[in-house]
């Protein structure tokens, strides 16, 4: 049999590499001579390892080892592209559970990605498998990896003529998940990487102040969740396209013109501050996806809503008390008059207290024809008669729709506890009743989806 491959040249042999798991392409030094350092080329180190964060994560015992484990092939990879001469990085990732007690090696990979001007960089050091961490067990990014004097970065006012300790030019994608790191450092990448596009931060903790500002930005995506000590946040970005964020607590948004696509979560307490900071992007904005720590649906309805011409797609979670007899996910449904050209609506409840059949208000709201309307989605339905009326108000004012989807059960989260026996058989239970009753009030142009 012909071996084709190898009748291929380098550049091609290499980008197919660089398509492998990091320990797949480096296994392949093994085929033959022409082989043997073939892996070293790739621009790509995705250093993952899923089966070791399994293991941490149904046995906490094996995390020791997993990390020690870890931390050698990192060393030993890099180690082994120390003296390969004009290596640059397209993307550098490591997503593992290590943290403070491992500072110095992840220092060091840094260090490396940043020699190489790195263009895509993401730091994820998750513990326990999820990002969830102990405070103080976390890595602290080192100021001096910016300025050759780390001092100069919390002045006041920072000279602009000060030497850098690396070339960031060339960084397109910057990302830190369960990381320490300062607001002055940040600000830092913001404005010293003229290409940067898309900036996240996931689960920051003694960061309070962020300003994402500057007429000459090109941030496009910006991603900011479980930033713990936020109390402001400013964004003046003219390129912006995407905007995720936690809280609504100090969040002021202006001059994003080109803002279309917003995520938002709010706690209880932050809820009237919402529609507020949303006015200056309403009119412009064409998907929204909500996350509301409430649980009271006609609180949402009261939040008052304006009018968004433009949305075509609207994502609402909030948490709810079974036990709540005003329940009605009916008033929920009204809202879609705001949004005219609306496509898809996905409505997602997340239950808590005791899975019990009990009354609920009984809510009328006007009927209307919605022209645009195609998908609906329920994640948490929960078969009550309000929850049916909801689905049947959708089924009958929605002209052009195409396809509902219905889940008693909504998408796990990290911190929770896997559904038991009894909410198991409870949950068929909504399936069969509802496939029962909706079923033959479908039409034929209608697909049905009950998950």
């Amino acid at each position: 049999m012909n071996d084709w491959i190898s009748w291929l040249p380098d550049d091609i042999l290499v980008s197919i590499l660089s398509s492998l798991p990091l320990k797949d392409a480096g296994r392949t030094s093994v085929l033959s001579s022409r082989w043997k350092n073939m892996w070293k080329n790739t621009s790509h180190l995705n250093f993952v390892d899923d089966s070791a964060l399994d293991k941490i994560g149904k046995d906490q015992r094996q995390r020791n080892m997993e990390r020690s484990k870890y931390v050698r092939w990192v060393n030993s990879v890099l180690k082994s592209l120390l003296h390969k001469g004009g290596l640059t990085l397209e993307d550098f990732r490591i997503c593992f559970d290590v943290g403070k007690s491992s500072s110095e090696a992840i220092s060091q990979w840094l260090k490396f990605a940043f020699e190489r001007q790195v263009e895509k960089l993401e730091l994820d050091l998750l513990e326990f498998g999820h990002h969830m961490s102990l405070p103080g067990n976390v890595y602290v990014f080192p100021d001096k990896f910016l300025f050759q004097n780390s001092c100069v970065l919390h002045c006041p006012h920072p000279p602009t003529t000060c030497t850098t300790l690396f070339n960031f030019k060339s960084l397109r994608s910057l990302s830190f998940k369960n990381v320490q790191v300062s607001g002055e450092a940040i600000e830092f990448f913001l404005h010293n990487c003229p290409f940067l596009e898309q900036l996240i931060l996931h689960d920051i903790e003694k960061l309070s102040k962020l300003e994402v500002c500057g007429s000459c930005l090109v941030l496009k995506h910006l991603e900011l969740c479980c930033i713990y000590d936020f109390i402001s946040l400013e964004v003046s970005a003219p390129n912006l396209i995407s905007l995720s964020v936690g809280t609504t607590n100090g969040l002021v948004l202006k001059n994003v013109p080109m803002l279309v696509d917003l995520h938002i979560r709010c706690a209880k307490v932050e809820i009237p501050l919402l529609v507020p900071a949303l006015c200056c992007c309403v009119s412009q904005l064409e998907i929204l996806s909500l996350f509301l720590e409430m649980h009271r649906a006609h609180h949402i309805v009261m939040l008052n809503f304006p009018d968004m011409p433009k949305l075509k797609r609207l994502d609402l979670s909030f948490q709810a008390n079974r036990k709540a007899r005003d329940e009605s996910v009916l008033k929920l449904t009204s809202l879609i008059r705001k949004f005219p050209i609306l496509e898809e609506f996905v409505l997602e409840i997340i239950w808590f207290g005791c899975y019990t059949w009990t009354g609920r208000e009984v809510t009328k709201v006007t009927q209307f024809p919605h022209q645009h309307l195609k998908v609906f989605k329920y994640l948490g339905y929960d078969g009550h008669s309000s929850d049916s009326d909801a689905v049947m108000f959708i089924l009958e004012n929605c002209v052009v729709l195409q396809e509902i989807i219905i889940d008693p059960i909504c998408p796990p989260y990290p911190w929770h506890a896997p559904l038991g026996k009894r909410e198991l058989e409870a949950a068929q239970m909504v399936r069969s009743c509802a496939k029962q009753l909706f079923e033959p009030r479908v039409s034929e142009h209608v697909r049905l989806i009950i998950q």
